[in-house]
């Protein structure tokens, strides 16, 4: 039987297994993924013929406990209960007992009957309680005896207790936390819980807001900041495009130089040139009358006399 392509790549590696165990594993979880059906059965056989990795020589480590300690143990049955495969179980049940409310108002035809009308009790509960709180004080401090608003406000205080955690396990129960952890917060004595439950709301109401434009806030950002880039960007590669148009025009002006340059060198060669063979000319040329053939002495005068005629 040709081996799968997992363990023809461990071969490959040098990696040291036990082909009889690994090909069960390996059948196992081929079964597990197809959904076979006899996948539970075989699981449970292997887990029964499974030594497992620990040595059985191994002297295991016992748990020291105190014999008067009585939190430390509860708290390890309850990590242990938490990190077993049954947990999930029942936190879906401790979920289905605690949001109780919530799973009916999904049933159909009754569910929304049923939304509806503890809408609108939980509504007019909260609308009741906080009209009677309020009024409660200043009533009794009608009545013309002393410390009367000080009886009214416990009064109130004494109601609160009593009907807002109603309001608050319906609230909890169909999974409304803001108005279930609002009225937990006006079982406080007025006038505390009425402020701390205000600020609740509006902070509450204050993060949904931005939390409703904070993709807004974040696109924007993102614009201005792509924004910047592109003007440095396009700022840079103007001063880059100047200084290159710069160092183009430096250097035809600095040819232009040199051709000038060099064309006045060449002329002044040419005229050295000129004036050389001006110079060789001039040495050359025969001379002409340099003595005179004639051996008669020439008159300084230029013009002759006047011839003086007798006088008769």
């Amino acid at each position: 039987m040709e081996k799968p392509p997992l363990f023809k790549k461990l071969d490959e590696y040098g990696v040291q297994y036990d082909e009889g165990e690994a090909t069960a594993r390996y059948n196992l979880l081929i079964k597990g993924l197809r959904r076979d059906p006899t996948y539970q059965t075989e699981l449970e056989s292997f887990k029964k013929t499974q030594r497992g990795g620990a040595d059985e020589n191994a002297i295991p480590i016992p748990v020291v406990e105190s014999k008067d300690d009585f939190l430390g143990p509860q708290l390890r049955w309850v990590v242990e209960a938490l990190g077993s495969p049954y947990s999930q179980a029942v936190v879906r049940m401790l979920f289905m007992v605690l949001f109780f409310v919530s799973y009916l108002e999904k049933l159909p035809v009754f569910g929304g009957i049923l939304s509806a009308v503890l809408d609108i009790m939980t509504s007019g509960s909260r609308i009741l309680i906080k009209t009677v709180q309020k009024a409660l004080p200043p009533l009794f401090g009608l009545i013309p005896l002393p410390f009367m608003s000080l009886v009214g406000i416990a009064m109130a205080a004494v109601m609160g207790m009593l009907l807002w955690p109603i309001v608050a396990i319906v609230s909890f129960s169909r999974q409304e936390f803001t108005t279930a952890i609002e009225a937990f917060l006006r079982v406080i004595p007025p006038p505390m819980g009425d402020m701390i439950a205000d600020a609740f709301l509006d902070a509450n109401r204050t993060v949904y807001r931005l939390n409703d434009k904070r993709k807004k806030i974040v696109n924007d950002i993102m614009a201005g900041l792509k924004a910047l880039v592109d003007t440095g960007k396009s700022v840079g590669n103007q001063a880059v495009e100047g200084a290159q148009t710069l160092m183009n025009k430096t250097r035809e002006v600095s040819q232009q130089a040199s051709n000038i340059t060099q064309q006045a060198t060449t002329a002044a060669q040419q005229a050295t040139t000129a004036a050389q063979q001006a110079t060789t000319a001039a040495q050359q040329r025969p001379t002409v009358g340099g003595y005179r053939l004639s051996r008669k002495q020439r008159n300084k005068n230029k013009w002759k006399t006047l011839r003086k005629t007798p006088k008769k």
